[in-house]
């Protein structure tokens, strides 16, 4: 007999994709508006930046990052950025009760190439190491709408070919002037 709702009994992995894909749709159906608007707080031509983010990883779980750099805009269109990102995993079936169940945690140290496609619109790709045992590469698009002049938020989706799984970030960028 089961008691209670069972949207609560539903995996772990699958209520993360879930989440996931509402995140994407959300930042998607919103951007078509802030296109229209214009954009005076995008006339920087270069600045150091700080950037954190909420990470979610399709086939593992979700974790937070942090990465900074040179971020070019009017001056040239590539910019690059050391970060390092910590995203905690759950291998095994989160609805099994034994203790075969194992958390590990996975640690990366990267450097991070962006290339301007268009207004808002970047191509990202990341070579890094993972848990300094195994190299990773990262390639994606980066989504920035500005909000003030020293901040922005944005959306990265990427592809992980390392681990095969698909990495969404959602970021707060800060320019450091």
């Amino acid at each position: 007999m089961v008691r209670g709702n069972a949207f609560l009994q539903v995996p772990l992995n699958s209520k993360i994709k879930t989440g996931t894909l509402l995140v994407m749709f959300a930042c998607f159906f919103s951007v078509n508006e802030l296109k229209s608007q214009t954009c005076d707080l995008c006339k920087i031509p270069s600045f150091p930046s700080l950037t954190v983010y909420q990470a979610f990883q399709t086939g593992h779980g979700m974790g937070f990052g942090m990465e900074a750099g040179n971020w070019k805009k009017d001056g040239g269109h590539f910019s690059y950025f050391f970060g390092t990102n910590i995203v905690w995993t759950n291998s095994g079936n989160p609805g099994a009760k034994s203790s075969a169940t194992v958390n590990q945690t996975l640690l990366s140290f990267y450097v991070k190439g962006q290339y301007k496609i268009a207004n808002h619109l970047y191509a990202v790709a990341a070579p890094g190491i993972v848990n300094l045992t195994y190299m990773e590469f990262q390639a994606g698009l980066r989504y920035v709408i500005p909000i003030t002049h020293v901040i922005g938020i944005g959306v990265e989706p990427t592809y992980a070919f390392g681990q095969k799984q698909v990495v969404v970030n959602a970021n707060v960028h800060f320019a450091l002037r």
